[in-house]
């Protein structure tokens, strides 16, 4: 059997090398062995969040897998066909489903038929976009390749417990699996459109507060959007749509998403955690800088989009105008070329990534 090598400690060195990896191997079936994984993290080797991943593709993708281990630090992975069906994934920690979900969503819009994926985990975790970015600010780019999609949050899951559930529901077109990277243009190109250097007005801004059941009488989910809405005020935004949510969860938290849509079609978000100590309006307010750091720029995309476009560029191609080039991002490139080879152009002045 012939792998492809990939280097783990490559660039930022981080999960990401094997998340991207892992998609683009099932979905063209190319068997991956990942080598130094993590390496220069202060805990080398797989983490919880990566056997979950691999967890299920054993099911999806009847893969084949050596080095499935906590704290591996290497990993061979041999896919076969993906199977449409039910699957249930239950982490037992606040792993990030979104995180998860960088590999598996995209991965979802191939297979044939219909599928369902259950994911127990943590919906509004630390180092993650929040399940509201994924449903508001991700999805809406890819939602039209598959005949359906959906991404349901049946419960919120906050450090340190989760047990928050999303359950994505997929159904394709697709009578049999395509692993040729043409068929899937042919079939598939004229349903997403990654050409996105030129920026429109802002046409609507959103604001989605959530916290924990508990939190109502302090009222946090309305203060954490007064402190969003402040700032965009204060910064010169339009007035934006404002919705609140209180939720039942294992632990107690909040989490904020702040998401802008412009005239020609983009989409750009920023999110936020609330944390024990924190004024509630901070946590708001902190949420739209973010934003509001990426969408100065020029950019057309924020900083968590352009990691998840890149192995979908890969596959359809197009362009995207970046915030800034980060360790994550190039990183993720470099992962998309030792599948493809050199197909990405990198205008460092102008911030443009293409893939014709």
């Amino acid at each position: 059997m012939e792998f492809l090598e990939l280097d783990g400690s490559y660039g930022e060195g981080g999960g990401q090398i094997v998340r991207t990896a892992l998609f683009l191997s099932t979905l063209l079936k190319i068997p991956v062995r990942i080598y130094n994984i993590r390496a220069k993290r202060e805990k080398p080797g797989l983490k919880r969040q990566h056997l979950n991943i691999v967890k299920l593709l054993k099911r999806l993708a009847k893969a084949k897998v050596k080095g499935d281990e906590l704290g591996s630090t290497e990993l061979e992975y041999i896919p076969k066909r993906l199977k449409p069906g039910y699957y249930e994934v239950n982490f037992d920690t606040a792993g990030s489903i979104t995180l998860f979900f960088q590999t598996i969503l995209p991965l979802s819009l191939f297979i044939p038929g219909e599928t369902v994926i259950k994911v127990i985990g943590g919906t509004d975790v630390p180092k993650s976009p929040t399940i509201d970015w994924l449903r508001f600010v991700f999805l809406p780019y890819v939602m039209n390749i598959p005949e359906f999609i959906r991404i349901e949050v049946l419960k919120r899951g906050f450090y340190p417990k989760g047990g928050g559930a999303v359950q994505l529901s997929v159904r394709s077109s697709l009578e049999e699996e395509v692993n040729e990277v043409s068929k899937i243009r042919e079939l598939f190109g004229e349903r997403i459109n990654l050409k996105r250097t030129e920026r429109g007005d802002i046409k609507k801004i959103h604001v989605f507060s959530v916290a924990h059941e508990e939190l109502r009488e302090r009222k946090v989910a309305e203060r954490q959007a007064k402190g969003a809405v402040e700032a965009l005020k204060e910064l010169g935004y339009p007035e934006p749509e404002v919705y609140r949510q209180y939720a039942q969860a294992s632990s107690i938290g909040t989490s904020i998403t702040v998401w802008l849509e412009d005239t020609m079609g983009n989409i750009l978000g920023a999110d936020n955690l609330g944390k024990k100590g924190k004024l509630a309006e901070v946590v708001g307010a902190e949420a739209v800088k973010k934003l509001h750091e990426d969408y100065s720029t020029g950019a057309t995309v924020d900083t968590h989009l352009a990691d998840h476009l890149v192995p979908l560029m890969a596959i359809f191609g197009g362009s995207i105008k970046v915030p800034r080039f980060t360790g994550h991002l190039l990183t993720n490139i470099w992962v998309c070329e030792q599948f493809f080879g050199k197909i990405f152009e990198v205008n460092e002045k102008e911030k443009i990534i293409s893939v014709k």
